[in-house]
């Protein structure tokens, strides 16, 4: 019989004589791809900051903008390891120029989907931020559904790890009374 606590040769990774339950070769990948989908999502995220840096230098104060994008981790103790998500943001300062500047953040919404539509940066953004948000929120979209697939594979593979243990328990509790 054949079930996920079986073992697996990890590619080269080990000796060959070290073998990795599956299940735990598959959380491993899991883990990776959230952190790499992170990067991938932070590297874009500066550069929007970049971009919009040498669009202000190029701008007259008035046009600058208050838009910025965040790719953060959540902070509660029962989020899934590797877990993030990739936010849009306005900043609002109070005093810039006292001694007890404060800056606050207002999250945009983005909807049900793994896209935020353009409406959400109406109003809050520059002509050319919203442009420049909208082009990189294509490019987020895919990062967001990717990380939901992985999540959602992790979670299935948990449960089915959990009905494989209960039917291993079960066989072995059947086995016992049938001397």
């Amino acid at each position: 019989m054949f079930h996920i606590d079986k073992t697996v040769d990890t590619n080269g990774v080990g000796r060959p004589t070290d073998a990795t339950p599956i299940a735990a070769v598959i959380d491993a990948w899991a883990e990776a791809r959230l952190a790499a989908l992170a990067a991938e999502a932070g590297e874009l995220a500066a550069r929007f900051f970049e971009r919009a840096a040498q669009e202000r230098a190029r701008r007259p104060r008035s046009e600058w903008g208050r838009l910025g994008v965040r790719v953060r981790r959540p902070r509660s103790a029962r989020a899934a390891p590797g877990a993030f998500a990739i936010e849009w943001f306005t900043r609002r300062w109070v005093n810039p120029r006292a001694a007890g500047a404060r800056t606050f953040t207002t999250y945009l919404p983005r909807g049900g989907g793994d896209r935020y539509p353009r409406s959400a940066f109406a109003g809050v953004a520059q002509p050319w931020e919203a442009e420049l948000a909208e082009t990189l929120e294509g490019r987020f979209a895919a990062i967001r559904r990717l990380a939901r697939s992985v999540t959602r594979l992790r979670r299935v593979l948990r449960e089915h790890t959990k009905l494989e243990g209960r039917l291993v328990a079960e066989g072995a509790s059947a086995g016992e009374g049938a001397d």
